[in-house]
């Protein structure tokens, strides 16, 4: 058995080499796509320091929504998925049955692609922020190290549901061709109820409600509390997230294996 799972790492090392040497040909292209990015939280962060002035509005003061954005702008990034679109597309264009002849299973590559480019954006966007905070103190966080590492699994939980939330709307275009568009309407809900927005305490109560109990508040807003200090002096709504976040992802695994075995059984296409 540890013979087989070092070589099942080892594939997965020659994969990621392969997939890394691959974003590094179109590094220009890479760095295009993540400054796109940064567009939204920018423009949130500058409309509610607008807003806020010299006051406050639901408890964040115009510092407080530098510190929130900037953390929005980091997690959203490390934890964001784009499968749906590749896989809807390999599905309905046939170059799916290649892949299902590869010798680890189609989502390893998925997964590989994410950590890739989650490590090159995090190589990228840490050290910015650390150097920023150097000169902008209200991009600075009080948290402690022990702190630091409930974020990094938060982040690592976050981005693994929004990996397995994506492609599980890509397998929708084993029953239908609109796949991406039922996952844009998805991601016009989850840019408000994640927090992405704006923070949820500027919701009416239902609705931050809703986005706790729902897999929203959990992918985005949790982590970034923690790394805001937002939770700081509260470990049972720190339990509850992390609790949140296990069950959500057990709940989807289990939900991935059964469409991917009655989506395997309508597929018939064939090619590339």
């Amino acid at each position: 058995m540890m013979l087989a799972a070092g070589a099942f790492w080892r594939k997965y090392a020659v994969v990621f080499k392969a997939d890394w040497a691959i974003m590094m040909a179109y590094r220009s292209e890479s760095l295009i796509w993540m400054f796109g990015a940064f567009v939204q939280p920018l423009v949130s962060l500058a409309v509610w320091t607008s807003l806020s002035g010299s006051g406050s509005i639901a408890g964040y003061r115009a510092s407080d929504y530098v510190l929130y954005f900037c953390a929005v702008l980091v997690v959203d990034r490390l934890t964001r998925s784009w499968d749906v679109y590749e896989l809807d597309n390999d599905i309905r264009q046939g170059t799916f049955s290649g892949k299902l002849l590869r010798p680890f299973h189609p989502i390893h590559w998925s997964i590989n692609g994410n950590l890739v480019y989650k490590v090159f954006f995090a190589a990228l966007m840490i050290p910015s922020w650390l150097v920023l905070a150097l000169f902008v103190p209200s991009m600075r966080t009080s948290v402690g190290l022990g702190t630091f590492g409930l974020v990094l699994l938060a982040v690592a939980l976050s981005s693994a549901l929004r990996f397995m939330i994506g492609y599980m709307f890509g397998l929708l275009a084993f029953w239908s061709n609109r796949a991406t568009a039922i996952y844009a309407l998805y991601e016009g809900v989850h840019l408000f109820l994640s927090g992405r927005i704006a923070p949820l305490s500027m919701f009416p109560d239902w609705v931050t409600y809703a986005a706790k109990y729902l897999p929203f508040y959990v992918t985005v807003a949790f982590p970034v509390d923690l790394l805001t200090g937002r939770l700081q002096g509260e470990p049972q709504q720190i339990i509850v997230g992390f609790a949140q976040q296990l069950g959500w992802l057990l709940a989807l695994l289990l939900l991935f294996r059964v469409m991917w075995r009655q989506g395997l059984k309508r597929y018939g296409a064939s090619g590339g």
